[in-house]
Formats: structure tokens, sequence, C-alpha cells
């Protein structure tokens, strides 16, 4: 990974609740599907509807149930973080991101180019990715009208990473 800087940072568990699908990217569905998510969760006010949202507020994009690899199937959420989730608006998930370890990337410019270009560096990458949960925090720093920011958590195996030369 010499040509993108990341930091490794452990993070506890969060609890994120938002509308799902299915993709991938290898068939290009994903192409279709995490835009046509993004539009349904702004159209339908989706924010709104979900309760006990975390302060300070952030959107998140939760990647989970990894089928195999970045090329195979997975769960894309688009959400909330909250405090805590008993019930769940209908037709929405939650997904409980485990405590874990995970090379932080910043994504800085014009959005979505700079978060695509991340994930395109990573998935090209010999990072020791664990797939299990993947996620990116849209907070007050991507509402800004110029240099937006995205923060990308990819989970890591740290014992792995740290055995590179």
């Amino acid at each position: 990974m010499e040509n993108i800087r990341y930091t490794i940072r452990k993070v506890p568990e969060r609890t994120v609740v938002g509308l799902s699908r299915r993709t991938c990217n290898a068939d290009g569905r994903s192409i279709d599907d995490i835009p046509a998510c993004w539009t349904e969760f702004f159209a339908q006010n989706a924010a709104a509807k979900i309760k006990n949202r975390a302060v300070p507020p952030a959107m998140y994009v939760v990647y989970s149930d990894y089928a195999s690899d970045w090329r195979g199937e997975y769960s894309f959420l688009l959400g909330c973080g909250v405090t805590r989730a008993p019930s769940v608006p209908e037709g929405m998930e939650v997904r409980r991101i485990p405590a874990q370890t995970y090379a932080v990337f910043n994504a800085k410019g014009r959005m979505p180019d700079e978060v695509l270009g991340v994930w395109s560096t990573v998935w090209l990458s010999a990072l020791p990715r664990t797939y299990t949960y993947d996620f990116e925090v849209y907070d007050k720093r991507f509402a800004r009208p110029l240099n937006k920011e995205v923060d990308i958590y990819v989970a890591i195996d740290k014992e792995k990473l740290e055995q590179e030369p």
C-alpha cells in the first residue's frame, strides 16, 4: 500500500440502522445498487425515522456478510449511527459492528470519486483484510460545500499486517 496513506486504529463496537442491499462488485450490480440505496434513503427521509441516533450525528455505510472477498457478494447498508436499537423501522435493518482493528483511510475531495478511488486501491492491495465489517463515516466534514471528507475503515488482521516485510 505504497501509494495511499492509512492509520491503524482499534475501534470500539458501534451500531448502525438503515437500508440494506445485497450486491456484488464483480458482476457490476454495485454500480446500480449503491446509488439506488442512497436515493431511496433520502427519498424516504430515512434518517428521520431512525430512533436513538448517536451524537454527534453521522451517516454510515456498512459492508458486511461477505461471501468471499471484494469480488463476491456482500451486504451494503446505508444508515445512521445509534446508541441502541431496541426496535428498527419497517424496511430497515441493524448492523452491530464488533470492536476490531482497522486500516483507516481518508477520502478527501470530489465525491463519490475519491471514496471509489480509495476502495479501488484497497481492492488491489495486499492488505490482510478480514472481510468482517468495513464501514465509511459521513460526518460533518462531508456536509461542507468544498473539501468534503469521508473516513473509510477496512477491517484487518493486525498480526498478519505486522508480519509483512
